[in-house]
């Protein structure tokens, strides 16, 4: 059984984003892995102040905002799932603050110590999925993080559920 968190950015719970997510939640939990949904659009999670207080603190972060609940999930987490509509060009702007957030525990544990599994899920009316690829890419690979898949596209909810029943420990 994995521990899985998705960080679901979608601004719409039954939008294209947000199927896709359900469906993975269904194969994953399939399987018997936990998963946390954490739907950040109605989150209140500021963006990093580079402050270095990470490094210094016993806490994650020094902000206290509704970060807290993500930083103890990611701790006992094996795979993170990054969720998001295409705007602009990018992941949308609640994902990248969070993603943005995560610093103060590789920080604070190091980079090996955060390693995980990960996954995207993606949509966009334009099929310009290039720009949001390449930062999901150069994140993690500059991070270590293994990932599992990536699923590009409204209406894959099958391949959604099939990409979370491929998780197994």
């Amino acid at each position: 059984m994995s521990n899985i968190i998705i960080l679901n950015a979608s601004p719409r719970k039954n939008g294209n984003t947000s199927a896709l997510v359900k469906a993975f939640i269904e194969g994953a939990s399939s399987n018997g892995n936990e998963v946390k949904e954490f739907y950040l659009q109605t989150m209140t999670i500021r963006g990093c102040l580079a402050c270095m207080g990470c490094a210094r603190n016993a806490d994650p972060c020094t902000q206290r905002d509704e970060m807290s609940p993500i930083y103890d999930a990611f701790k006992t987490c094996d795979v993170v799932v990054l969720a998001s509509p295409i705007y602009f060009l990018g992941v949308a702007g609640p994902l990248k603050t969070t993603v943005d957030r995560l610093f103060a525990l590789f920080q604070k544990y190091g980079f090996e110590s955060c390693q995980r599994d990960c996954a995207l899920l993606m949509t966009s009316e334009d099929p310009t999925y290039d720009a949001a690829v390449k930062w999901y890419s150069d994140f993690t690979d500059s991070v270590g993080w293994n990932s599992i898949g990536e699923i590009l596209g409204s209406g894959r909810t099958d391949e959604a559920k099939a990409l979370g029943a491929s998780i197994q420990r």
